[in-house]
């Protein structure tokens, strides 16, 4: 039959406490794009001139046809909303304004973006969910290290002493 020294369950443990720790920190630090409304009624605007900047500028977006919005990569909605005032349109909700003159329509983003920064929660901070992320990571590998590996270690220890 199968006969494991304690020491190979130690390695055993060390190593799946190993892949374990690896697992967690590519969880924490992994990026899924959370996808935010840009444009609430795409029947408002010009989708094919939206769409056509937002490949170019390589800004991931999708279309929900059956609910007329376009919705964007979280992290990338600030870049859309500027490589759209470039051109002219300024998403400034409930309505969404075609300027003809560029330094107004970026003007006009500019005054929105600051105010929206400076009314918006501390959860609503888009690297709050980043910083949470790690610290509950951070969390479950100290509670693994001091429930799992520490009296592993100590029980290795402690064989060593007695012999």
């Amino acid at each position: 039959m199968l006969n494991i020294t304690r020491h190979n369950k130690l390695l055993l443990v060390l190593v799946s406490s190993i892949i374990f720790a690896v697992f967690i920190i590519a969880w924490a630090r992994q990026d899924n794009p959370i996808f935010r409304p840009l444009v609430q009624d795409m029947r408002l605007v010009d989708a094919v001139l939206i769409s056509d900047i937002l490949d170019q500028e390589r800004i991931a977006y999708y279309a929900d046809v059956k609910n007329h919005m376009l919705y964007v990569d979280q992290a990338k909605t600030e870049h859309a909303r500027i490589s759209l005032a470039k051109v002219g349109i300024v998403i400034n909700y409930p309505k969404i304004i075609k300027h003809s003159d560029l330094d107004e329509a970026y003007q006009a983003f500019l005054e929105q973006n600051s105010r929206a920064q400076a009314e918006a929660e501390l959860w609503e901070q888009p690297w709050f969910i980043e910083v949470m992320r790690l610290t509950m990571a951070a969390i479950i590998l100290i509670v693994f290290i001091l429930s799992v590996v520490r009296p592993a270690l100590l029980a290795f220890i402690s064989e060593q002493d007695k012999s």
